[in-house]
């Protein structure tokens, strides 16, 4: 099997603070230290990345005041993971993200930085070495609050230290549906690592999709975190593979009719909707890892965010109804499906 069948994308994320302001949570906005701080994020991600800054409400940056964005642009952002749920509530939050949608800089969420980078595949080393060099030029610029003795400072104790999670988005439908996650999950808590729904803390797994990230970063190394995660990554790899043969095993040609019958929906459905297609998009995925189906797993997990709810009427320069939005999704889904058969 096939791993990139199996790990959908990888995450990098740095919590950092300056010594200079509160923690977001008691910022009040007038704080003559924080213009300077803004200031100074744009200045050194504009040197690093091509990006466009998003705001959650109206934010003086750059000696200008920076609009914040609609409910739709800033819900499609949290559908696309390019921002976090918690930073949309933020009053005095908003984000940097690069054309390409790889790194994300959010500022003023639960810690005053953010940092993130997203890669599709399994790919921590390299989200890391990307993301490194646009923390390593803010640690240049900013008086960033460190101790010694303790590491990172952040808002949250279990970020202190290296202030990293390293996180990889995988799709589990076999451990899920033969009833071994729940045991998986607290294996691995006690080794100080967390499986989530697809949005992180409290949020369904939806699709079969799982978030697995260490749980803490205090006493690890940024290095040590990359190596350990990896090694989950792998071992949870070998279980799903152990998991799918045995559910082939029992289920044999029942599974093969429900993939099929998937597929035949997803390929000829005028109208859908979001959670029939997260049904049966698993099930199509599930056919491409038992070599059913002949399709392009990265091209599909692409597919997916873009059919969601408010990424649809962000794409359609239009607020859309939910009957617009079923029939749209149909449409680009069918489309996709019939350009990647291979």
């Amino acid at each position: 099997m096939n791993i990139q069948d199996i790990v959908v994308s990888s995450r990098i994320r740095f919590a950092r603070n300056v010594n200079s302001l509160p923690f977001p949570h008691l910022l009040k906005g007038d704080e003559p230290k924080l213009q300077e701080f803004l200031n100074t994020v744009q200045s050194v991600c504009a040197s690093k990345f091509d990006g466009d800054l998003f705001t959650v409400n109206n934010i003086l940056i750059g000696g200008k005041v920076r609009e914040g964005v609609d409910d739709y642009i800033l819900n499609m952002l949290i559908e696309n993971h390019l921002i976090s749920p918690a930073l949309g509530r933020s009053e005095l939050g908003g984000a940097i993200i690069s054309k390409d949608k790889s790194i994300s800089i959010m500022f003023n969420e639960e810690d005053h930085l953010r940092e993130q980078c997203i890669l599709d595949g399994f790919r921590l080393k390299e989200a890391y070495e990307r993301l490194l060099e646009v923390d390593l030029a803010l640690h240049d610029r900013l008086d960033i609050a460190y101790k010694k003795g303790l590491g990172h400072l952040t808002a949250c104790p279990t970020n202190l230290g290296a202030g990293m999670r390293a996180s990889v988005m995988m799709f589990l439908p076999a451990l899920e549906l033969c009833g071994d996650l729940r045991r998986l999950i607290k294996k691995y808590a006690s080794e100080d690592v967390t499986i989530r729904g697809v949005y992180g803390e409290g949020s369904e797994a939806k699709g079969f999709m799982y978030q697995i990230s260490n749980q803490s970063a205090v006493g690890w190394s940024e290095s040590q975190i990359i190596d350990k995660m990896e090694s989950i990554v792998k071992e949870l790899c070998r279980f799903e593979e152990q998991a799918r043969r045995a559910i082939w095993d029992r289920k044999g040609v029942d599974l093969e009719d429900q993939i099929m019958r998937a597929y035949g929906t997803l390929l000829f459905a005028r109208v859908l909707g979001s959670d029939e297609f997260m049904i049966n998009i698993a099930s199509v995925k599930l056919g491409v890892g038992y070599g059913l189906l002949k399709l392009d797993i990265p091209v599909i997990n692409r597919l997916i965010p873009k059919v969601l709810p408010y990424t649809l009427s962000v794409n359609a320069g239009k607020a859309l109804s939910p009957h617009e939005r079923d029939v749209l999704r149909a449409k680009i889904v069918r489309d996709t499906l019939l350009e990647v058969k291979r």
